[in-house]
């Protein structure tokens, strides 16, 4: 299909989105939204034990998306691409969605959220309170508390990596690498890079200057280790943390590839809601289409080799310390999802993406898009939620509870969707005065 388009054959100051043209979208998602929040709120206070497990799933999806958007304006930055520039802003504002995410997170720092999650968090309270009671220091109060209980032989072992900052009395217990400590660094780093970045990209649209591309490939090379490294640690943190026992060094990897495969077909979606709308008609093509759907299929299948090798390599092994995850997920109904997530995350979007046609085809994307969005939800779902039973004594499901995770995942979700949806009004659509923008335009692939 012929498409050559010119800077005069755009718009002056680019496209500005009007929310109102969305509305019924937009509507939805606050009135989901609002219902979820007040609903959580019920359960919150009525449940707290099961619901934590709830909130923990509904905050790590969202948290995948955002982390996903910020991904990909770091790859696109730092390797020069241009294609990406037509959609760039989409990322920008994704990625920006951070600050809301960190305080709908921010009940994860309440004890009463943590006991029930992380029960490395409870052995750790007793021993920071035998410590303080009795002197000493944490550590030498967990080891002491391992002599009746083998198992605290981990925490003490893992005591430099998980611990807690505590306040008894008059004493402070603290670390400068603490849990807490690391759950607002990993906030703060991926703020600061997501707003410089963006900062960077409108400051471009007053100028037309290539120093801020050149300034943001610089930074982007710069800060892909912090980002890496905030998502990795934040990974272990949130979802290794809930068994103390169980580790794997390949899981920083595996959210990682769920983050950029989910994050990408939200760029999709959103994309083909703006064109329905009348937007992005003249910026985005086909071959746009074609190029995000490529990398939807290079990242269905970087995430089967990590999840494939992770398991390998725990079946190989045979350490019981490791291989309680996929025994926990082998059990009962769990082993049905198990079986549910080879074929809809891997060899369906496998089979689907194959075709050129298909991935050019906006409305046959989207549909498939849309499903992978679904399957993002299971694998998340599979990885926090079979820890909720076994944890609180009550078989290998709590019965009723997926009440309240359909609550927590619209409250979380509705709102930040919400929230995303009318950011986008902010700024232009695009990078209207990126000197690469008229090359990814006319981008041919």
């Amino acid at each position: 299909m012929s498409h050559h388009v010119t800077f005069n054959d755009l718009p002056q100051g680019g496209e500005k989105f009007e929310p109102a043209k969305g509305g019924k979208l937009i509507g939805t998602l606050g009135l989901l939204g609002l219902f979820g929040l007040l609903a959580s709120a019920y359960f919150f206070f009525k449940n707290t034990d099961t619901f934590a497990y709830s909130w923990l799933f509904a905050i790590f999806f969202t948290f995948t998306f955002v982390v996903g958007g910020c991904f990909w304006i770091l790859l696109h930055s730092a390797s020069n691409s241009s294609w990406g520039v037509a959609v760039r802003r989409i990322w920008e504002n994704l990625a920006n969605m951070i600050l809301p995410l960190a305080l709908l997170t921010s009940p994860l720092l309440i004890p009463a959220v943590q006991s029930p999650l992380y029960e490395w968090m409870n052995h750790h309270r007793a021993a920071a309170k035998q410590a303080s009671e009795h002197g000493g220091t944490v550590r030498e109060a967990l080891h002491h508390m391992a002599q009746d209980n083998p198992h605290l032989h981990v925490l003490v072992s893992k005591f430099g990596y998980m611990n807690l900052t505590e306040h008894f009395g008059a004493f402070t217990l603290s670390s400068a690498f603490s849990w807490q400590v690391r759950f607002v660094l990993y906030f703060l780093i991926l703020w600061v890079i997501a707003r410089t970045l963006r900062g960077r990209s409108v400051k471009q649209e007053q100028d037309g200057d290539i120093k801020h591309t050149i300034w943001s490939r610089q930074f982007s090379c710069i800060v892909l280790l912090p980002f890496a490294l905030a998502v990795t640690f934040a990974a272990y943190d949130w979802l290794v943390g809930l068994d103390y026992n169980w580790f794997s060094t390949m899981w920083g990897v595996y959210i990682f590839a769920g983050c950029a495969w989910s994050s990408m077909a939200v760029s999709i979606l959103v994309v083909s809601w703006l064109r329905s709308l009348g937007y992005l008609q003249k910026v985005v093509t086909e071959e746009h289409y074609h190029l995000m759907g490529k990398l939807l299929f290079a990242f269905t299948v970087f995430w089967a080799y990590i999840s494939f090798s992770q398991y390998f390599l725990i079946w190989y092994a045979n350490v019981t310390e490791e291989t309680r995850f996929y025994l926990t997920r082998n059990t009962e109904e769990w082993r049905y999802v198990s079986i549910f997530i080879l074929l809809g995350h891997f060899i369906g979007p496998f089979l689907f993406l194959l075709s050129q046609k298909r991935k050019k085809n906006p409305v046959v994307i989207s549909l498939g898009c849309l499903w992978i969005l679904f399957m993002h939800l299971v694998d998340i779902y599979w990885i926090v939620i079979p820890e909720r039973g076994p944890s609180l004594g009550d078989g290998v499901f709590s019965s009723g509870a997926w009440v309240q995770d359909i609550a927590a995942l619209l409250a979380v979700f509705g709102t930040m969707g919400f929230l995303y949806l009318r950011s986008l009004a902010k700024y232009s659509l695009y990078p209207w005065r990126d000197p690469r923008l008229i090359e990814s335009v006319n981008v041919v692939n």
